[in-house]
């Protein structure tokens, strides 16, 4: 039987499910009436998008999730992720739902119908299946470095009969060497503030990206929004390193490498930070 949240998780839950009833499921049914809410944008999009996709790869080579041999050094950051896989998705659902379904908008602009596409945080899933229906004729591979979330990601798209897929635990600075330069887009969806070298992450999504490939960060970024939910993020939730801003967002892709940068605003401040290889 999966374990239930602790106090701290179970009010960073419900903080979440107050801001998502409050604010950003209004502001995205706006959005749905056609009404200009969010989409402003900082910097310089990529251009040249969308091109033929590199088609399924990895899909093919592996139908159960591929783990890791030894231990990771960032292992202890994920254990709480471990025991929580089986209900995780479930509480972050009505949060993630309508940021994540913004963010796949501005995605959609960057990707043909035959694009490998690299979820790099994938948690249990739900964003990865949308993803994958985003690229019927190429294929999404998630990483996580909680087994628990990569098995669990893989029940739920086999459950949903998706087979362009493939899962492989990870670290998110240290991707394996296999992936260098094979995707189209990798993303990455309200994972990015857990993650404990930044920039060792943004050069590693880098390497593995395509020339011309994108780069896209889904997570908080206004500095009220930041300001606001540092305290209880830092009390309750697990795993977490820190927010970003815009601007600290574009710095970042810059001195990875990246040639083109540019911040989107989505819903109730966040946002989507994105690079584009040279």
């Amino acid at each position: 039987m999966a374990a239930g949240p602790r106090p701290a998780e179970a009010v960073l839950a419900g903080a979440m499910w107050w801001y998502a009833a409050s604010v950003l499921h209004p502001l995205h049914a706006l959005r749905r009436l056609g009404l200009p809410v969010g989409g402003r944008v900082e910097g310089d999009e990529p251009v040249g998008l969308p091109r033929p996709g590199l088609g399924p790869l990895f899909s093919r080579r592996h139908a159960e999730p591929v783990l890791l041999e030894d231990a990771s050094p960032h292992d202890h950051l994920v254990e709480e992720f471990d025991r929580l896989a089986e209900v995780y998705s479930a509480a972050v659902k009505p949060f993630s739902g309508p940021i994540f379904d913004e963010a796949l908008e501005v995605m959609a602009r960057y990707v043909a119908p035959g694009s490998r596409i690299l979820d790099a945080g994938c948690g249990p899933g739900r964003e990865l299946r949308l993803a994958a229906r985003l690229v019927p004729d190429g294929e999404v591979v998630g990483i996580d470095l909680a087994a628990g979330m990569v098995e669990a990601a893989h029940r739920a798209a086999r459950a949903e009969g998706l087979d362009n897929c493939a899962f492989f635990q990870a670290d998110v600075g240290d991707l394996p060497r296999a992936f260098t330069q094979t995707f189209d887009l990798v993303y990455n969806c309200l994972a990015h503030h857990h993650y404990p070298e930044p920039a060792a992450a943004a050069a590693s999504a880098l390497r593995c990206l395509r020339k011309h490939g994108v780069y896209c960060v889904v997570d908080f970024g206004r500095e009220w929004l930041n300001t606001l939910s540092t305290p209880i993020a830092r009390w309750a939730d697990p795993g977490w390193i820190g927010f970003h801003s815009p601007d600290e967002f574009r710095v970042l892709l810059r001195e990875a490498g990246f040639a083109r940068t540019a911040w989107i605003d989505l819903l109730g401040g966040f946002g989507v930070a994105v690079g584009q290889k040279g």
